[in-house]
């Protein structure tokens, strides 16, 4: 049945696009809730998504980039036809910049040709449908809309994302001194001059993406049990541990997009880190508590230990974590549904990696 119904999900989101994509994106990375065929079935969705044809690419590139005089080739010595990656917002193509620019690798990411308004309709679609049912649906659907739509609306200003990557690459190069240190993970650089709302310059990195990671690691020969493998994730975690950390603990500015199509494995084996389209921003308090969260989780007895239960559903509340009107008063039981809510919203630190990934 499982089976049955992934195929029909992902071919109706294949039909329905725009929005849908999103939500397949979320499925597939989370294979902690979701039965392993639905995101088995949807994971070509974080970075295979129904590619543009490369002239109607370059038209968007042309209107975006080009000033009065220039021509596309005055940019680009190469520009491969074929995408590196498509997904719900935008499609990557790898490209050369031409001796004026540098002459260097990059990769160039190219908004949708009206897909801001499409996603935004699908919203208000949704919202609507949403609002109309409330009293009938198990969840506030209406409210989780209104979040996804400000969360969108970030998405389709590539400016931003470039202020983003400087932002997040400046934490990841400086140690708590300030001092210029090595980053755990690699991350793109936008070309100066080359960046506009809705076309992105950047570094090139060279490598596959995490979703594609072990059908690479069986093509060279590497088994998902060898030490090999085991190594790997843990490189893999901890890179990513240290950067998640680091931006969310210590400036509380972070990348809040990390499904399996954004992390990078790099050719020499370095973990790379793309899209920043989508950051978030905390406070000082926030990250506080935050911390007090993880080192609680880690402190802890046991899943069912009152005190531990008690702790973490007395941090929920400090960060904002409303509890239903008829939720039971208890402080174990309010924790623990707190402590459930927890450990699945800090599993970007704790449970990134897995070998069946």
């Amino acid at each position: 049945m499982h089976s049955s119904g992934a195929k029909k999900l992902a071919d109706t989101i294949t039909s329905l696009k725009g929005f849908y994509v999103k939500t397949a994106q979320i499925i597939a990375s989370r294979r902690d809730l979701f039965p392993p065929e639905y995101t088995d079935a949807l994971n070509n969705f974080t970075d295979n998504v129904d590619p543009l044809p490369v002239e109607l690419i370059k038209t968007v590139v042309s209107q975006e980039l080009l000033v009065r005089g220039e021509k596309f080739e005055d940019i680009f010595a190469e520009f491969d036809p074929i995408p590196l990656g498509a997904a719900s917002v935008a499609q990557v193509h790898r490209a050369v910049l031409t001796e004026k620019y540098g002459s260097k690798e990059v990769a160039v990411k190219v908004q949708r040709p009206s897909i801001e308004s499409k996603l935004l309709g699908d919203i208000a679609n949704l919202k609507a449908i949403a609002k109309t049912f409330n009293d009938d649906l198990p969840l506030d659907y209406y409210t989780v809309f209104c979040e996804l739509e400000k969360q969108l609306a970030d998405e389709f200003n590539f400016l931003a994302e470039a202020v983003a990557m400087d932002r997040i690459y400046e934490t990841c190069t400086r140690d708590a001194n300030g001092m210029p240190c090595e980053s755990p993970i690699v991350m793109p650089r936008p070309v100066s001059g080359l960046v506009s709302r809705r076309v992105l310059v950047m570094d090139y990195l060279e490598g596959v993406p995490l979703s594609r990671a072990a059908e690479e690691m069986l093509k060279r020969g590497i088994s998902p049990d060898s030490p090999e493998s085991q190594l790997f994730g843990r490189r893999l975690l901890r890179s990513l541990t240290d950067v998640f950390g680091r931006c969310i603990l210590e400036t509380g500015f972070f990348h809040a997009d990390p499904h399996p199509g954004n992390i990078f494995v790099l050719d020499d084996g370095r973990i790379g880190l793309i899209d920043f389209g989508q950051v978030k921003q905390i406070g000082g308090r926030a990250r506080e508590t935050l911390s007090k969260v993880m080192c609680a989780l880690d402190d802890r007895q046991s899943d069912d230990n009152p005190e531990d239960l008690d702790k973490i559903g007395t941090l929920a509340l400090e960060l904002g974590v409303e509890l239903a009107d008829d939720a039971p008063q208890e402080g174990p039981a309010a924790g623990k549904s707190a402590l459930v809510l927890f450990i699945m919203c800090m599993q970007v630190l704790y449970e990134v990696w897995t070998l069946d990934t």
